[in-house]
């Protein structure tokens, strides 16, 4: 009897285990996703297509190593060999870094205020320049976007909605160089697979990945998942082209705040003019660089700061370095009157 009573007892723990073993592995079974880490294999392109996404124009399912090194090379000296190739200057000019910085400019890249990219450029020592990073290039659907229309037409048309003819476009007419070579546009675009975006570039929340997690594992809510990492990158870059500020409405930099002024100054202006670097024109921080500046404050030509920086210049015979000009997005309002601001001081030195 004894024994009956310890082998039923024995019965009843055994099922109170068993059944307490098939309630956690059944509540595992409904919340269990692959451990976050397996998504970071992923690129950005590679998970929205996982979740249905359209492929991008410019798809390249794999980079070539060696050739994204090319590419690497012709965008920041403008000339490379490869193979049976000898490469020639694409510009004489240029290179696409006296424009586009490599890396990214905002801690959190879907952020395009311009005081936080210059903060951000100027504590990572960066060059504040007027045209947008190739950090996600690959990742983006339009260029030229705006009004680039304004200063090169119909050739916008073309290159808007693809990456290659957007880079033979900058090459051409941005760089005043030469079209490139198809092995050498090739070259450039696994480059831009190489540095396309990753999961972790797009600081996702833990509930952001598990959502992501479920959709691509389990095969639910894979549109919500979809549109959700389109949201955390950006797409293309808008271009506001102001035209120079009514004589009327500047300060010269009255209410401007010199100290980020010179940030702009040495980020941006130093960038290209200190020693001629690209340019005819050579700026340094003392005071006859000030001076020049300063007396040329008014007015819509060439020389004004005002002017200079919402229009830029034209590639002329003789001179095809020219100034690139600076959007709204790029340097605000405010930032223009800091700029003034600094040149002020400087001027008074």
């Amino acid at each position: 009897m004894m024994k009956l009573k310890k082998s039923f007892y024995l019965i009843i723990v055994l099922i109170g285990i068993g059944s307490f073993g098939f309630v956690i592995q059944q509540e595992n079974s409904t919340s269990a996703t692959v451990p976050i880490k397996k998504l970071d294999k992923f690129t950005v392109t590679d998970l929205e297509l996982a979740l249905g996404g359209d492929q991008p124009q410019h798809y390249l399912k794999k980079f070539d190593d060696s050739l994204a090194r090319v590419g690497e090379k012709l965008i920041r000296e403008g000339k490379a060999d490869y193979k049976e190739h000898k490469g020639k200057l694409i510009s004489p000019y240029f290179n696409c870094t006296d424009c586009h910085n490599l890396k990214k400019e905002q801690k959190v890249i879907t952020n395009k205020n311009p005081q936080d990219r210059l903060d951000y450029l100027t504590k990572n020592d960066m060059p504040f320049t007027a045209g947008s990073t190739f950090y996600g290039i690959y990742n983006r659907s339009s260029f030229y976007n705006g009004d680039y229309y304004k200063k090169y037409g119909s050739l916008v048309d073309n290159a808007k909605d693809t990456l290659a003819n957007a880079v033979q476009l900058c090459a051409e007419y941005c760089a005043s160089g030469r079209p490139l070579k198809q092995w050498e546009l090739d070259a450039i675009m696994h480059y831009y697979k190489r540095e396309e975006l990753r999961i972790d570039d797009l600081h996702l929340s833990g509930k952001e990945r598990a959502i992501i997690e479920n959709a691509v594992n389990q095969k639910v809510n894979q549109e919500e998942a979809l549109t959700l990492i389109k949201t955390k990158y950006v797409h293309q870059y808008g271009a506001t082209f102001t035209g120079a500020m009514n004589e009327n409405n500047r300060d010269y930099g009255a209410n401007g705040d010199p100290r980020n002024g010179e940030k702009i100054y040495r980020e941006a202006c130093m960038f290209c003019h200190e020693n001629s670097r690209v340019t005819y024109l050579e700026l340094d921080d003392d005071v006859l660089s000030g001076r020049y500046l300063w007396r040329n404050k008014e007015g819509y030509d060439d020389e004004s700061i005002y002017q200079v920086v919402r229009w830029g210049t034209y590639p002329i015979t003789g001179r095809k370095q020219y100034m690139p000009l600076y959007t709204k997005e790029k340097m605000s309002n405010e930032q223009l009157e800091d700029l003034m601001a600094y040149i002020k001081e400087l001027a008074q030195k």
